[in-house]
């Protein structure tokens, strides 16, 4: 007959064993998620490219393809290390709202965070402009309204204008922000994950912690890239989706390492932020 303690290493084992079963199947379901975000952006772009002549009736379609990802070991195994951007002015006391046009001067150290500056009923579309193309995602301010309010004003304040991409991880994500040659001060932008959990699909943007995974962030961010993206932690806040950019995607993934160092400098050369369409309820 088997001990109490022979059972209950035994039901320990199970439990353990059904915890691993569980966590794996949560991350195959991410991942075929994530899959499927890229297969909608795909059929976008190809509804784009579709094109019907008035005079030839018969249709002409261009393929965009998913880019194959490399081999392990055919990414490097490490990069170099950007040169940092040049510090901004500095604002001593309360933070006012930026203007809207973009003719704010360039201020990259806070020592207050700020009001709310925008409509939290509209949702709010964002044009990241980098070194290798631009990015457009659509910011959600009413399931992120304090996260999607700080980086608008981050952007208008043009914060990280000049900041490099830091870390790229192949087929996963980039990350942007906080990298000044001089110290600088920033306001801490709350965590508002969405209990009901978040996927990372392809062009996803979310904020990430100073001080590790879930912490409040000061500035830095993340966008998702390819199939990887789904085992990125979601405690970090997502605040918006992709709606153009998908090259540039590419582009910047291509530059990955194993370290997640990248092997030539990209930065980012501007954000504008305009309010766009009305958030059902």
């Amino acid at each position: 007959m088997a001990s109490p303690n022979d059972r209950r290493r035994r039901e320990l084992a199970q439990r353990q064993q059904r915890a691993a079963e569980a966590a794996a199947g949560a991350v195959r379901r991410r991942r075929l998620l994530a899959a499927a975000g890229i297969a909608v952006i795909l059929l976008v772009v190809g509804g784009i490219a579709l094109g019907v002549s008035s005079k030839d009736t018969t249709p002409t379609t261009t393929t965009t393809s998913i880019p194959s990802g490399p081999t392990s070991s055919a990414v490097p195994s490490s990069g170099i290390t950007p040169p940092p951007a040049t510090p901004g002015a500095s604002l001593t006391g309360a933070t006012p709202c930026p203007a809207e046009d973009g003719s704010s001067p360039r201020t990259t150290s806070f020592a207050e965070a700020p009001p709310m500056c925008i409509d939290t009923t509209h949702f709010h579309t964002a044009v990241i402009s980098t070194t290798k193309g631009d990015l457009t995602v659509q910011l959600d301010a009413g399931r992120t309204p304090t996260t999607v309010n700080d980086f608008v004003v981050l952007a208008r304040y043009h914060f990280y204008d000049g900041q490099p991409i830091t870390n790229i991880l192949p087929r996963k994500s980039f990350t942007v922000g906080m990298s000044f040659s001089a110290p600088t001060t920033m306001f801490e932008i709350p965590n508002e994950i969405d209990p009901a959990g978040q996927i990372f699909t392809p062009g996803a943007i979310a904020m990430v912690g100073t001080n590790g995974v879930g912490s409040a962030s000061r500035g830095q961010f993340l966008i998702a890239t390819f199939e990887q993206a789904a085992d990125l932690d979601d405690s970090n806040t997502a605040f918006g989706v992709m709606l153009d950019g998908f090259d540039t995607l590419v582009a910047i993934n291509a530059l990955a390492t194993r370290s997640g160092q990248p092997t030539e400098v990209v930065t980012i050369t501007g954000i504008t932020v305009t309010q766009s369409g009305k958030i059902p309820r």
